[in-house]
C-alpha cells in the first residue's frame, strides 16, 4: 500500500472520529436537557500546504447557536481569551498557582 493511501486512510479515520465526537457532545446536551442552555461552536481545521506561503484548510464543523447575535458571543469570547502559544512551552508554574500549588 502506498504511504499516500495510507495517509488518505487515516485522513478519513480522524473525519470520521471527529464527526463521532460532535455526535457524542450532542447527544450528552440532549442527556442532560441542556439544549435551550448550550451554546457552542467546534472547529476542527486540518492544514495541507500547498507552497511555502499558502496552505488549504480542510475543515469539520458543528455549531449550536441560534442567531448572529450568538455567534458574535462566541467570536467575542475567542477573542479575548485567545493567548498566542508561549514558545517556550506551558508555564507550568502559572497553570498550578491558581490552584494553591507550587514547585517550589
Amino acid at each position: 500500500m502506498s504511504m499516500d493511501k495510507y495517509k488518505d486512510m487515516e485522513e478519513d479515520m480522524f473525519w470520521m472520529e471527529m464527526q463521532e465526537l460532535a455526535h457524542i457532545f450532542s447527544e450528552l446536551v440532549v442527556k442532560y436537557g441542556m439544549e435551550d442552555r448550550v451554546i457552542s461552536a467546534f472547529v476542527v481545521g486540518l492544514l495541507e500546504e500547498i507552497n511555502e506561503e499558502q496552505s488549504n484548510m480542510k475543515t469539520f464543523f458543528h455549531y449550536n447557536m441560534q442567531n448572529e447575535n450568538e455567534l458574535e458571543v462566541v467570536k467575542d469570547f475567542m477573542t479575548s481569551s485567545y493567548s498566542p502559544p508561549d514558545d517556550d512551552g506551558p508555564d507550568i508554574e502559572g497553570l498550578l498557582g491558581g490552584l494553591g500549588i507550587s514547585l517550589n
